[in-house]
């Protein structure tokens, strides 16, 4: 599962949790789209890491 880290706090509208500036965060892509689409793109930043990458090349 994907990591985001979060630049801006903001509740989930599924469970209630409040996410903190900074805070670290595994989920799906398809729920990070959602995040996007009911915000905007500025609030969660995709952490990608080396096995991330070396999957990618």
């Amino acid at each position: 599962m994907p990591k985001y880290k979060v630049r801006k706090k903001f509740q989930d509208i599924h469970t209630n949790e409040i996410y903190e500036v900074g805070q670290e965060i595994d989920i799906l892509v398809k729920r990070a789209e959602e995040v996007e689409n009911n915000l905007d793109g500025s609030f969660l930043e995709r952490i990608i890491d080396k096995k991330e990458e070396a999957d990618e090349s």
